[in-house]
Parts: C-alpha cells; sequence; structure tokens
C-alpha cells in the first residue's frame, strides 16, 4: 500500500472568497443586464452569456475545490482516485518565473501523455504537462514540489549508481 506524503488542498477561506468573487461578478453582470434593459440586443447577449458563464464557473471552482492533491508513494493522486502519473514517469518539475504555471503553483512535466482535465483552483492537465496549484497556499504547493524534487534527485543518483555496477 502507498504511504502519503503530502496533501494539497484549498483553505475554506480561499473557498470562500474565490466563489464569491466569481459569484459576485456573475450576479453584477445580470444585474447590469436588468437595469439597463434592452439598450443594444448585442451587449446585453453578450453580458447576460458573461454572467451565467461565471456563475457557471464559480459553481465549477467550488466543486472542485472540495478535493485535494494527494502525492504518495506511487505518484500523484486526487482525492477521488485519479491517477496523474508516477514517479518513474516525472521528467522534471518547473517552479521558475517564466514557466506556465498556476497561481502559487508549480509545473510537472511527463514522459508520456496524461488525461486531460481540469479542476479550477487545484489543477489542470494538458499533453505532458500537470499544472498543479492555483488557489491553494503557496507553501504547501511548495512543500509538495520539494518532495517530487527530492524524489526525482534519489531517482536520479539510483540510476547512475545502477550504472557503475
Amino acid at each position: 500500500m502507498a504511504r502519503e506524503l503530502t496533501r494539497l488542498e484549498v483553505s475554506p477561506a480561499r473557498r470562500g472568497t474565490g466563489m464569491a468573487m466569481q459569484g459576485g461578478l456573475g450576479l453584477f453582470l445580470l444585474y447590469i443586464v436588468a437595469i439597463r434593459g434592452s439598450a443594444n440586443l448585442g451587449a446585453t447577449v453578450v453580458l447576460t452569456v458573461a454572467g451565467f458563464a461565471m456563475l457557471w464557473f464559480a459553481w465549477q471552482f467550488w466543486k472542485a475545490t472540495e478535493g485535494a492533491l494527494v502525492l504518495t508513494t506511487d505518484g500523484l493522486f486526487d482525492s477521488n482516485g485519479r491517477h496523474f502519473c508516477s514517479f518513474d514517469d516525472i521528467v522534471k518539475v518547473d517552479r521558475s518565473f517564466f514557466a506556465f504555471r498556476p497561481s502559487a503553483g508549480f509545473m510537472i512535466m511527463t514522459k508520456s501523455p496524461v488525461q486531460r482535465g481540469w479542476a479550477p483552483g487545484l489543477w489542470w492537465a494538458f499533453g505532458r504537462r500537470i499544472g498543479v496549484g492555483g488557489a491553494t497556499g503557496r507553501p504547501a504547493g511548495k512543500q509538495m514540489a520539494d518532495i517530487i524534487s527530492v524524489m526525482l534527485t534519489e531517482r536520479g543518483s539510483e540510476i547512475r549508481n545502477e550504472s557503475d555496477d
């Protein structure tokens, strides 16, 4: 059985704030449509669609941040059991300033493509890249990235030692 190394969750305060900001924007856009009337049909349609889209995004954010990302000795999983990658499949972890990564998070690059998906505020996966973070806390994300980096370094030293034999 795999041992859990660390868990990355979104705090209740961040969940509530993110939901309130997105939902508030959606309600504000719909309020503008309601008080302005139909002066310009194009603007009314755009604002209505944008308002409902923001409400939908707020709901998706709320549902996605109920879960967590779990790093075990077998690899990276979400709390629902979705497997992202094993340690053998990880090429590198990128936390650099110019990396295309979520806010307060990091990027995992893998050898093989991963199943696409997105949990707003928690992770996204596309091609050979997994973006971790967003609404998560910076210290917890840094801890997970550091553990993965250490595991990769240990794997590299094992590979070098095997080739010396």
